[in-house]
């Protein structure tokens, strides 16, 4: 809805005229007309008095729905996850939704997953901004891995450093704790997705001390051939463990 008309619904909800409506700031009823006819706009100015005026919040006088950005976002976001085999076709996803949702935090945490750290400029720069905006927690921490990653890949560990130091140390898993507070299948779902991340990681250290210690690296790839054809006779975990034994060539 255009502001024009966000205007004339929120006057007729105070059940007020034109003239009331232009009395009350002090203008001309031909003003108020022609906002809500969409021939001029209010002045900037004068837009806190025309919200209080009207009963509204600025959001609502623009109609604002941050609730209903955000779940058309979540919807494209699950959409994409697909073609994040393909960074180029996410890329050109993320960035024709940031089109349509300029600077939406979310899917510019998205874009700076996939572009490539050949462009590492650009991923600082995306990444700079929205340390510098964001209030979410869960975007700050993703942020800060990537940008300390990606400056890992360029040799540059001191400014890899000052990224990781921005954040928490991991003392337990909001899984894990979501495990014991829940109860039935919630409390599956959870313990399922504790056990996902916990394995990767689990892979993921065995795989850097075969790197660290050669004299180990048996050792550990026993230790993962192990978990893997454990964790995978669960048939909840079966795909998960193939895409773990293809990613750890195990």
């Amino acid at each position: 809805m255009t502001l024009g008309g966000s205007i004339k619904r929120l006057r007729k909800e105070r059940a007020l005229t034109q003239e009331q409506l232009a009395e009350a700031l002090n203008v001309s009823a031909q003003a108020v007309s022609k906002w809500e006819t969409g021939v001029s706009c209010p002045d900037a100015g004068l837009l806190p008095q025309l919200a209080l005026t009207l009963n509204t919040t600025m959001d609502r006088l623009f109609d604002f729905d941050r609730a209903r950005i955000d779940r058309e976002v979540e919807a494209l976001v699950r959409e994409s996850v697909p073609l994040r085999e393909t960074p180029e076709r996410a890329e050109a996803f993320y960035r024709a939704a940031l089109e349509r949702y300029p600077n939406h935090e979310v899917l510019l945490n998205c874009l700076l997953m996939v572009i490539p750290d050949e462009r590492f400029e650009e991923k600082l720069e995306i990444g700079e901004r929205l340390l510098a905006c964001t209030g979410d927690d869960e975007i700050r921490y993703d942020v800060l891995r990537l940008l300390a990653l990606s400056c890992h890949a360029r040799g540059e560990d001191g400014l890899a450093e000052h990224y990781l130091s921005g954040m928490p140390e991991l003392y337990f898993l909001k899984n894990e704790l979501a495990a014991v507070i829940r109860r039935g299948p919630a409390r599956l779902a959870e313990i399922k997705k504790a056990e996902d991340v916990c394995l990767g990681t689990l892979l993921d250290m065995l795989s850097l001390r075969a790197e660290t210690e050669p004299d180990a690296a048996e050792r550990c790839r026993g230790i993962a051939h192990g978990l893997l054809d454990l964790y995978g006779t669960l048939p909840e975990h079966r795909d998960q463990a193939a895409r773990l034994r293809e990613r750890f060539h195990v």
